[in-house]
């Protein structure tokens, strides 16, 4: 049965009114999370195939055609051939666990402590042992502990972060990838926020580190729906070969296809084909300059942050920013969210958290500091 037009219409307006709650990013206030608005591409895309269902290619097979394009030239940035779509990186952290696991039966994990939760939770569902190594929040983790962990708990598996979600540092990938090949183990790369930012920073000499599959990096993971600017959710994961991509595949006989890969069952299909069409809309070289200019607002920030009496900015390697406010301590978080500065704490550090992001404009970091110089005057 229908709805009567006043009932719809009373529906439509109560949606209005919780949107006009919601923070919006193209409004600046959102400084804290790594997602952002989402090209118009993308959304006209999304909008356009919300009806179909990513599992299932063979009803669908759009698809899989955008999927295999997405795979093929996202991947030429990272000599990747072989990848699929996932929701995100939680997903794919979980799926280079159980890819590692079906290959070799072993369940040790080694990663440092400032590597994503995702991995806790992937060893919790796949009952593996995660080993820890004790790491600094602001440091990459070091070759020589790490080299160390490997020859005592033989792992599976060891996952660096190319980009922590707390403070954005990098893990020395190639170091790392040498030792993973001299003990014959595999090597995942999360890299689900700085993926489209470290080949182009590298590019240009402000980051050493390059992300490159093969060579001791069995795989890495690249969110479209962070600096990608695709609708959420989309991500990719990136193989060195096809059997570690089998091995997360699944038979699903009831299903036109026979199989399935990934964890999701229905999954929303219009967000793969928005992912690819977003790729084609920016193109590598719009993603360059959304990488430079982030940078450059990164600098920006930092410097004048570190003006302001009684805040403690930390270095910075990519677009996130970690400062302390010597006078509010973590209140300051409370008191920027009441203004409509919704920035993220950073726990270990004691510290709060700002992650530039492609939707952000000098003018939005200008009004946060504004009211930071004000508060701390």
């Amino acid at each position: 049965m229908g709805l009567s037009m006043s009932a719809y219409d009373e529906l439509i307006r109560e949606i209005n009114e919780l949107y006009e709650k919601t923070p919006r990013h193209i409004d600046g206030g959102i400084l804290g999370s790594m997602t952002t608005w989402p090209h118009q591409i993308g959304v006209y895309a999304f909008m356009k195939f919300i009806h179909v269902n990513g599992n299932d290619p063979v009803l669908f097979p759009i698809v899989k055609e955008c999927e295999e394009k997405l795979v093929r030239e996202l991947g030429s940035l990272y000599n990747a051939e072989y990848g699929l779509y996932t929701s995100g990186g939680t997903e794919s952290n979980i799926l280079a666990v159980l890819a590692a696991i079906r290959a070799t039966g072993n369940r040790v994990v080694v990663a440092p402590s400032t590597v994503h939760k995702s991995i806790d939770k992937a060893c919790i569902l796949l009952n593996c042992k995660l080993v820890k190594i004790p790491t600094n929040p602001l440091k990459p983790v070091d070759p020589v502990l790490l080299e160390k962990y490997i020859r005592e708990y033989n792992p599976s598996l060891v996952v660096v972060t190319a980009g922590t979600t707390e403070t954005g540092v990098v893990d020395p990938v190639e170091e790392v990838a040498e030792i993973a090949l001299k003990y014959n183990v595999y090597l995942h790369v999360d890299a689900a926020y700085g993926g489209l930012l470290i080949p182009f920073l590298n590019k240009h000499g402000l980051i050493k580190t390059s992300l490159k599959i093969g060579r001791g990096v069995t795989s890495i993971s690249v969110d479209m729906h962070k600096n990608g600017v695709a609708p959420i959710p989309s991500s990719i994961l990136f193989f060195s070969n096809s059997e570690l991509l089998e091995n997360t595949c699944f038979e699903m006989e009831y299903m036109p296809a026979g199989r399935s890969c990934g964890l999701l069952g229905t999954r929303p299909g219009g967000a793969v084909i928005a992912s690819y069409y977003t790729w084609r809309a920016i193109g590598l070289k719009g993603y360059e300059e959304n990488a430079l200019r982030m940078m450059n607002y990164t600098k920006y920030l930092y410097e004048e942050l570190s003006k302001i009496r009684d805040v403690e900015v930390y270095p910075y390697t990519l677009p996130i920013i970690v400062f302390k406010s010597k006078r509010y301590g973590l209140e300051l978080y409370k008191i920027l969210w009441s203004k409509g500065f919704y920035l993220y704490k950073a726990p270990s550090l004691n510290a709060l958290r700002i992650v530039l992001m492609p939707h952000h404009r000098r003018e939005h970091l200008d009004r946060l500091l504004g009211v930071l110089r004000e508060l701390h005057s």
